[in-house]
C-alpha cells in the first residue's frame, strides 16, 4: 500500500520544523508529512543527544524563529544566558504544537531510498521503533514535493583502530555520549576524548567536572587542531561576538562573491578587496581579531593552554568558531590538570584499559569518546543510479569529467583574480606545535571531497523545470534560526513557481548558472582552511550577504535598518547587528502581497 501526500519533509530539527511551519501556513489544506528517524523530534536537541549541562552556543534571543520568539517567561530562560538544551527541545516542541503541525509529525520513520518518479518522488521507509520487527518490509510514500533537512550531523564518523578483544572501556561516538553519560561521567574516572571540535570540548568539560575525575583531549597532529573557542563577549569594549558577526562591517572584511557589488556596499568591498591598501586593512583586521581571542583566553600564559591555541589564523575560522558557554572556565580545568591536552594519535587499543599512541606513549582510560565528526555522505540511497550527481550532492568521489575539472579550475582562477587576498593570505597551520607540520597539508585536506553543488545552496539546477526538491540546512552558519526561516520561505515560493530562476533554455545560459553554482560553492571550499567548505557551504561571516540574496529573490529588501529622509541609514546598516528580529513578519508580507495580486492562500 502506498501513501500519497503533497509534501514530505525529512528531518525534524529546526530546519525541517521551520519548513513545515511556513508551508502549512501558506498551504493550510496541503497534506504534509514531517518524518524523523529518531524516537523524538529535535535533531541535535533530541532527548537521546542531550546531556546535563549541554547548552546552545547562542545567547537567548538569537536562536529563535523570527515569527515564533522564545518567550522568556513561558520557557523559563533569561536574557544573557546560553539556552539549556532541554529548553531548546521544549521550544521546538512548542513550535510544532502551536503552529498546528503535530498531526504531520511521524517519528521512528527512517527514509532509506529516495526515487525520482513521474510527477514527484517515491520514498521507501521503514519503522525504527524499538519494538519494530527487523524483517518488516519497507513502506512507500509518494509526494509531489520533497524537502530534505536531515542536517549535517546524522551519520557519525568512527575511525577504525586495531583493538584487543580484552579491551574493556566503554567506546562511543559523541553522538551517543548522552546515552552512556551515567556510565562515563562518574567520580574517580579518566575519559579519553578523541578530537578537538566543540563536541570534544563539551564532553571533556562534563567528564572533568565529575569529582576526582580527569579527561584527556587527544588532538591528532595531522588534523586542523583545536577550534577557536571565544568568550561570548570580545574586545576591551566587551562586545557581543554573536552580534558582531552579524554586522555588515564584519561582513565587509570577507571577500564574498555573492555579496552586493554595486552602490555603497560595492564601493566599500572594492576598496577592501581590490586595492593594496584595502587588503592590508583586511589582513590587520583578522590578525587583531585572532590576537584578541588568544589574549582573552590567556592561552599563552600556561604551557598546557598553549596547546589549545588554534593552529591557523582567524580568517580561516569558518564554523570552527565556538563560544565558551560553560559555567566555569574550561581553561582553568586545563591549568589545574583536570583536562590534559595530548597531541598524538591512537595506534591501538590494548588489553584491559590500555591505549597505545603512535608516539609510543601509553595511557589507561575508563571510557573512550570519539568526537570525530560526521561522514561526508548521508544515509539515504537515491535512485535511479547517478541521481546524486544530478542533484549536486556532496560525496567523496573526485571530479573525473574533463569539463567539470576545467570549470573548477576556472572558478578558482576567477576567485583568486577578483579577491587576491584569498591567494595572498597565509592559510598554513602556522601555530602548529610541531614546526615540521606547519606547511604540510592535513590528512583530510579534502582533495577527493566534492561539496554540495546547489543553486542558492538550496536546490539542484537539474530540478528547475520540475521545482520538486530542496535541501534545507545543507550548510553551516551561526545564524541558524533566521537562515532556517528564510530558506523555508524561499523553498515554499520556489515550489509555487514564484522565485524567479535564471534562464537555462540554451546551453550557454545553463552554463552561466552552473558557473555561478560552482563559483559560490568552490569559494566556500577555499575560504576557510579550518572550516567545512569542501563538504558543504560554510558561511559565518558571509551569512548576511546570503540572507540578502534570498531576500532579493523573494522580492524583499535585504537591508532592514530603514531610511532617513529617503536615504539609507548607512551608519546603522553597517554597525547595527542583524538577528531574527529583523525578519519578523516576512510570511505576513508574502501573504499580503499574494492577496493584493488576487492569489491568496493556496489550497492544494
Amino acid at each position: 500500500m502506498e501513501e500519497e501526500v503533497d509534501l514530505v519533509i525529512v528531518g525534524a530539527g529546526l530546519y525541517g520544523i521551520s519548513a513545515a511551519m511556513i508551508y502549512h501556513r501558506l498551504h493550510p489544506t496541503a497534506r504534509i508529512l514531517l518524518l524523523e528517524a529518531a524516537p523524538q523530534i529535535g535533531g541535535p536537541w533530541a532527548p537521546h543527544r542531550i546531556f546535563p549541562g549541554l547548552k546552545s552556543n547562542n545567547l537567548w534571543g538569537t536562536y529563535q524563529s523570527p515569527d515564533y520568539p522564545m518567550d522568556k517567561q513561558k520557557f523559563g530562560v533569561k536574557q544573557g544566558e546560553h539556552v539549556p538544551a532541554e529548553k531548546m527541545l521544549e521550544y521546538l516542541g512548542a513550535m510544532i504544537v502551536e503552529n498546528g503541525l503535530a498531526d504531520f509529525v511521524r517519528v521512528d520513520t527512517k527514509v532509506e531510498v529516495v526515487e525520482q518518479v513521474e510527477g514527484g518522488w517515491k520514498l521507501l521507509s521503514k519503522s525504527t521503533a524499538s519494538g519494530a520487527n527487523e524483517s518488516q518490509l519497507p513502506f512507500s510514500i509518494r509526494t509531489a514535493k520533497l524537502i530534505l533537512s536531515t542536517g549535517l550531523t546524522n551519520k557519525p564518523y568512527m575511525p577504525e583502530y586495531s583493538a584487543s578483544p580484552e579491551f574493556t572501556p566503554i567506546v562511543c561516538h559523541s553522538n551517543d555520549f548522552a546515552q552512556h553519560y551515567s556510565n562515563i561521567v562518574k567520580p574517580s574516572s579518566h575519559t579519553l576524548i578523541i578530537g578537538a571540535g566543540k563536541s570534544a570540548w563539551d564532553v571533556c568539560y562534563a567528564c572533568a567536572t565529575a569529582p576526582d575525575s580527569i579527561a584527556t583531549m587527544l588532538i591528532r597532529p595531522s588534523g586542523n587542531g583545536p577550534v577557536w573557542m571565544s568568550p561570548s563577549h570580545v574586545t576591551p569594549l566587551k562586545l557581543w561576538l554573536e552580534k558582531l558577526v552579524f554586522t555588515r562591517f564584519f561582513g565587509f572584511m570577507s571577500p564574498c562573491p555573492w555579496a552586493e557589488s554595486s552602490g555603497f556596499e560595492g564601493w566599500i568591498r572594492y576598496l577592501l578587496h581590490k586595492t593594496w591598501l584595502g587588503r592590508k586593512i583586511v589582513k590587520a583586521f583578522w590578525q587583531v581579531l585572532g590576537d584578541d581571542v588568544v589574549e582573552l583566553n590567556k592561552l599563552n600564559e600556561h604551557s598546557e593552554t598553549k596547546k589549545l591555541r588554534p593552529w591557523r589564523g582567524a580568517f580561516e575560522i569558518g564554523n570552527a568558531l565556538s563560544i565558551h558557554n560553560y559555567p566555569t572556565s574550561f581553561f582553568n580545568l586545563v591549568r589545574e590538570g583536570k583536562i590534559k591536552i595530548v597531541i598524538d594519535e591512537v595506534e591501538a587499543f590494548g588489553d584491559g584499559k590500555e591505549i597505545l599512541l603512535k608516539s609510543g606513549e601509553k595511557m589507561e582510560a575508563d571510557a573512550v569518546v570519539y568526537a570525530t565528526g560526521w561522514t561526508h555522505s548521508g544515509s539515504i540511497q537515491f535512485k535511479p543510479a547517478g541521481l546524486e550527481k544530478d542533484l549536486g550532492l556532496a560525496g567523496l568521489n573526485p571530479p573525473t569529467e574533463t569539463e567539470e575539472i576545467a570549470l573548477i579550475e576556472k572558478v578558482e582562477r576567477d576567485l583568486y583574480t577578483n579577491f587576491p587576498f584569498l591567494k595572498e593570505r597565509d592559510s598554513s597551520r602556522l601555530y602548529h606545535p610541531d614546526p615540521t607540520c606547519r606547511l604540510t597539508e592535513t590528512a583530510d585536506s579534502g582533495a577527493d571531497q566534492q561539496p554540495y553543488r546547489l543553486y542558492r545552496f538550496l536546490v539542484p539546477q537539474s530540478d528547475f523545470a520540475r521545482r520538486s526538491i530542496g535541501f534545507a540546512g545543507a550548510l553551516m552558519t551561526l545564524g541558524t534560526a533566521p537562515c532556517a526561516y528564510l530558506q523555508a520561505l524561499w523553498l515554499a515560493a520556489y515550489f509555487e513557481g514564484k522565485v524567479p530562476l535564471p534562464d537555462t533554455s540554451t546551453a550557454a545560459s545553463a552554463d552561466l548558472v552552473k558557473y555561478e553554482v560552482y563559483r559560490d560553492t568552490q569559494y566556500c571550499a577555499l575560504r576557510n582552511a579550518m572550516g567545512y567548505g569542501n563538504q558543504y557551504p560554510d558561511l559565518v561571516f558571509d551569512s548576511l550577504p546570503y540572507f540578502d540574496l534570498l531576500m532579493r529573490d523573494l522580492g524583499f529588501e535585504g537591508k532592514r535598518k530603514g531610511k532617513l529622509l529617503g536615504v539609507r541609514r548607512w551608519g546603522a546598516e553597517c554597525f547595527s547587528s542583524y538577528g531574527p528580529e529583523d525578519y519578523v513578519g516576512l510570511v505576513d508580507e508574502w501573504e499580503n502581497r499574494d492577496k493584493e495580486s488576487g492569489e491568496g492562500k493556496k489550497h492544494v
